[in-house]
């Protein structure tokens, strides 16, 4: 409801912030999981979130350069990372659920 309405009042101006503060939220989390002393550098879906993720890095890096270059794919890279995100959003959220259920499954191990 919040959204919709800011999304109402502001004409959405604002709205692209939200893409801003949950994704550097996310790439935080992300690199505090990745430098932690945690197990969690094994996990198969966390190790494929960060190759997603360097792979996003290295297109936008790409893209940024042929930017400089004077041919303008920049805009294609951006509009692909508004659609992307939700979709990483949803993808990191899973991961985290699941390593949350791990982790209390492991602290009722001991009562077995």
């Amino acid at each position: 409801i919040g959204l919709t309405w800011l999304i109402i009042t502001d004409g959405g101006y604002h709205f692209i912030y939200i893409y801003f503060v949950l994704g550097g939220w996310q790439v935080l989390s992300f690199l505090i999981h990745l430098f932690s002393e945690a197990n969690w550098k094994s996990n198969v879906q966390r190790k494929g979130y960060g190759l997603t993720l360097c792979w996003i890095l290295v297109i936008g890096l790409v893209g940024y350069l042929l930017l400089l270059l004077e041919v303008p794919l920049i805009l294609f890279y951006l509009i692909g990372l508004i659609l992307v995100s939700p979709i990483m959003a949803t993808w990191y959220f899973i991961i985290s659920v699941r390593e949350l259920q791990t982790i209390r499954n492991r602290e009722l191990v001991h009562l077995k």
